[in-house]
């Protein structure tokens, strides 16, 4: 039955309510049927009750009151799952779960043999354009069969709110789907699907949204999205004489009901009512639909809506006779069910069967609702009304044998070869398959255990590791085969460097659930961190074996297969898997690690970082490799940008701060070095001994020996042979008087690794303090038969000829320096300085001041240009102005008295 009714206010649906003579006298409605522009606009997570045309007073929502004012409204509609990739792809098809095997997101797929929506009408001859908001609604899922566009471009607009789900805001999504209908030409028929994902959690709505719903943000982030689709609406292509458009949600929102704060763990109508309004040109206005009707309906009555019969079976049935207001003697039964708690946590399905204005729930204890009466779902009636309860689940048990293999899933199985490899490696005992040793835990009797995961998740989000252990393990007391949680505090154990540990919890869960392709990858990851390739890879391949999409796994692949030094199978299995996904920006950065830094081509490798990251700015693996692209290209300020603008996505990112403090420790002089190495130390998920090593240099470049020799002792605790820590340490002990410990370090070192071109330069350098001018040549000739190209060794080469008086060696030495490194100041210094002790005067003055170019306050160049002007270069000008540049630069020099006596004869105004 239907029921006419008045106007929709910006706040609050008004209508009258049905009476006895609509329901006899069966109201009829003329809906037309006919081939016309569809709007298929579904809203994610949004509750019923929060629209105003469902009741509800204090959120703002008038375009969708103004459609439901000039179309139709079905009040008891229901969702299949509240989970989105598995509601959405009833809509699409008509289907129920259990016949198009979708059970949960990101396990999932769209199989390519159920008929969709879009390729019925692609068929027809109808342009079909999607755009969805999502990451759980990404093509690789499969609902983009029949779009010849399919938006899943979630760059834009994402520094809005980041989420765990990578997504973008309703802005973004409609002006996407705009810029698709400006394409269409008139009168030409379109499907168009616009998914939008704003009222998922975590709340963060824009302002003014943010202000106007500042205590109740899930009720700002509707208002936004329904200004959205205000904009939306307003294009040309849908005015209401023209399109259709039908708007439904996916599922709803607990917010606090039943102690569920989100959805997909409980099977109430909190989380399964749904909006859904349909306008059609010239057809009903205002009307209110009151019989119960599900979303496997939504497309037989699209079709039917066209004037087109659905093909093959499907669940739902045309609900336009509904529409038009003839009655229906018997309510057929709605089937919805949620699968996320046994895949996540191991507990039991949830199956629900509505008929009339009773639920049944199938659940360990299970649960019998007078809707009508109970619309909260606060009084269990299987204990009063036992028969009906017997009816209910006999009639699901009946439509779950109708369709056929009511656990029909869209992943692979594992099958016996699978088994039987996991056997071997050592994970799965002989025997049956495994499973829980005792019943399932029901998902509403412990509730309070998801709650408690969820906030050692933001534990781990925030790298409170132990924090997060603790948590992970008061769950795993009450429930010690919930299969997150193991997975969790194998994760945990990980980041704290406890693999043998992780290994055991890991291990635990796969044996759950051998077929959760997530386990196998954490499994491969441990091992690789434990050193053991060959294992990481038969793990990854079985992972591979469940789910040849898995992107995480082509990736973790190609990475240890790098680290076995398979660098050639590894760019065989990245270039696969980008044929496959070629948009796809975690497989375009390890593309560009793997192939094209590898190969030397940075340049490219910079393009498709920069492509990458435009489609996702928070892959913070791109951010890295960009930088590190960068620093090889030697574009060290570009590089500083990259890693910076990585921080910006993610600041906790150990391994940025890690990147970007070695980088401007290597620079020199820029105190927020020592942050960023202090950060990446803090943040790091394994020791680093090249972070304390460049903290340890930068500290005692700037003075602060003890600290730098802490911190190269921190690292000789656990790696006593470390040669960039000894070196260093022998480096602060020279610095601080301790000349016989660190020549004797870099003799040992010298002895031990003979190939190392730094320590033969050190004991150059200690060599010529010491006026040991051969013995110096002879190490600085070694560092340069080891790298050609190390500036220092040659300036050193150079001093020790000047020591010996073979100018013209020296003179060639100092150039070669240069050449080797132009930004080396102190071989053009020691070049002047030795043009001027051979009696070059002219050249050296011109030497020191091209150096003073780059270098404009080297107190030690305008001392030499004083000396020299003053002196034998006769020209007073120029001494008085090198003298007072000298001056302000060593105020405190030794020589500055003798200085300033001697400018105050060539000028009285030379103390400037």
């Amino acid at each position: 039955m239907i029921a006419a009714g008045g106007g929709a206010a910006a706040m609050a649906w008004k209508h009258r309510a049905l009476t006895a003579q609509d329901v006899a006298g069966e109201r009829i409605h003329r809906v037309p049927r006919g081939r016309r522009p569809v709007l298929l606009l579904t809203l994610d997570t949004t509750r019923a009750d929060h629209l105003a045309p469902y009741g509800a007073r204090d959120v703002a929502t008038p375009a969708i009151a103004r459609l439901a004012e000039e179309g139709l409204l079905f009040e008891r509609a229901q969702a299949v799952a509240p989970i989105t990739l598995v509601a959405h792809t009833s809509i699409h098809t008509g289907l129920t779960p259990p016949q198009h095997g979708v059970r949960n997101n990101g396990l999932h797929y769209v199989p390519p043999q159920v008929t969709t929506l879009a390729e019925r009408l692609k068929e027809e001859g109808f342009r079909t354009g999607a755009f969805v908001s999502a990451a759980v609604l990404e093509r690789r899922y499969g609902l983009d069969q029949g779009f010849e566009v399919y938006d899943d471009d979630l760059s834009a607009g994402r520094e809005r709110h980041p989420r765990m789900v990578a997504d973008r805001p309703a802005e973004a999504t409609v002006a996407a789907a705009r810029a698709w209908l400006d394409g269409v030409r008139e009168k030409e028929p379109f499907f168009l699907w616009v998914h939008l994902y704003d009222p998922h959690a975590s709340y963060s709505p824009p302002p003014p949204y943010r202000d106007r719903y500042r205590r109740r943000l899930y009720d700002g982030e509707i208002a936004y999205m329904d200004a959205q689709i205000e904009r939306l609406l307003a294009h040309p292509r849908l005015a209401a004489d023209r399109a259709l458009v039908m708007l439904v949600g996916d599922h709803g929102e607990s917010l606090g009901e039943h102690g569920e704060q989100t959805h997909a763990l409980l099977a109430y109508d909190s989380t399964l009512h749904v909006p859904w309004i349909v306008r059609l040109p010239q057809g009903p206005r205002a009307v209110r639909v009151p019989a119960a009707v599900s979303q496997v309906d939504l497309a037989p009555t699209l079709l039917d809506l066209l004037g087109l019969a659905p093909e093959g079976s499907v669940a739902g049935r045309s609900l336009v006779p509904l529409m038009e207001g003839r009655t229906r003697t018997v309510e057929p039964p709605h089937y919805a069910e949620t699968y996320l708690p046994f895949y996540t946590y191991g507990w039991a399905k949830l199956r629900s069967l509505r008929r009339g204005p009773w639920k049944y729930v199938d659940a360990p204890a299970p649960e019998l609702y007078d809707l009508s009466r109970d619309p909260r779902e606060l009084s269990n009636l299987v204990g009063q009304e036992p028969g009906r309860a017997h009816d209910l689940r006999r009639d699901l048990e009946e439509l779950l044998s109708a369709a056929g293999d009511a656990e029909r899933e869209t992943s692979l199985a594992l099958d016996g070869d699978s088994a039987e490899k996991l056997r071997g490696l050592g994970y799965l005992a002989v025997g049956s398959p495994p499973s829980r040793t005792g019943p399932r835990p029901d998902p509403k009797q412990v509730i309070a255990l998801h709650v408690g995961l969820e906030a050692a998740r933001q534990l781990m989000r925030d790298r409170l590791f132990a924090d997060a252990e603790r948590r992970l393990e008061a769950v795993l007391e009450k429930d010690p085969e919930n299969l997150a949680g193991l997975i969790d505090l194998a994760a945990v154990l990980q980041a704290q460097g406890r693999l043998e540990d992780a290994l055991r919890a890991a291990e635990r869960a796969l044996s759950l659930d051998p077929r959760y392709p997530r386990s196998h990858l954490l499994m491969a990851e441990i091992e690789a961190r434990r050193g053991r390739l060959e294992q990481s890879l038969k793990l990854v391949d079985l992972a591979l074996g469940l789910d040849p999409r898995l992107r995480e796994a082509q990736v973790q692949k190609t990475t240890v297969l790098v680290q076995a030094g398979r660098r050639a199978d590894a760019a065989a299995v990245i270039r696969a898997a980008l044929a496959q996904a070629p948009e796809d920006p975690r497989l375009n950065a390890v593309y560009a690690s793997v192939v094209e830094m590898a190969e030397g081509d940075l340049e490219a490798a910079d393009a498709r970082l920069r492509a990458a990251l435009a489609r996702d700015p928070f892959l913070v693996m791109g951010w890295r490799l960009l930088g590190d692209a960068r620093e090889r290209a030697d574009r060290a300020e570009a590089a500083e940008e990259a890693y910076r603008e990585g921080l910006k996505r993610e600041p906790d990112d150990g391994d940025l701060h890690a990147r970007l403090g070695l980088l401007l420790a290597r620079r020199g002089g820029d105190p927020s070095a020592e942050v960023h190495l202090r950060e990446a130390l803090r943040l790091r998920d394994v020791f680093r001994s090249d972070v304390h090593v460049a903290l340890g240099a930068y500290l005692a470049e700037q003075g602060r020996v003890q600290e730098a020799l802490e911190e190269y002792e921190r690292v000789l605790a656990v790696q006593p042979g470390n040669r960039g820590a000894r070196n260093n340490r022998a480096i602060a002990f020279y610095r601080t008087g301790r000349v016989e410990a660190a020549v004797a370090e870099w003799r040992k070192l010298a002895a031990e690794f003979p190939g190392d071109a730094d320590v033969h330069n050190n004991l150059a350098a200690a060599a010529l303090d010491r006026e040991r001018w051969k013995e110096a040549e002879a190490h600085a000739r070694r560092a340069l038969a080891i790298a050609p190209g190390l500036a220092e060794a040659w300036s050193n080469l150079g001093i020790a000829r000047d020591g010996q008086g073979r100018y013209a060696e020296a003179k060639d030495a100092f150039r070669k320096a240069l050449a080797a490194d132009p930004a080396y100041w102190q071989a053009g210094f020691n070049l002047a300085v030795t043009l001027r002790k051979e009696g070059s005067l002219r050249e050296a003055a011109d030497a020191f001041e091209e150096l003073l170019q780059d270098q404009p306050a080297n107190a030690e160049a305008h001392l030499e240009l004083a000396d020299l002007y003053a002196g034998p270069l006769h020209d007073g000008e120029r001494a008085r102005h090198h003298s007072n540049a000298f001056l302000r630069a060593a105020p405190s020099h030794p020589r500055a008295a003798e200085v300033k006596r001697r400018a105050g004869r060539l000028s009285p105004a030379v103390a400037e």
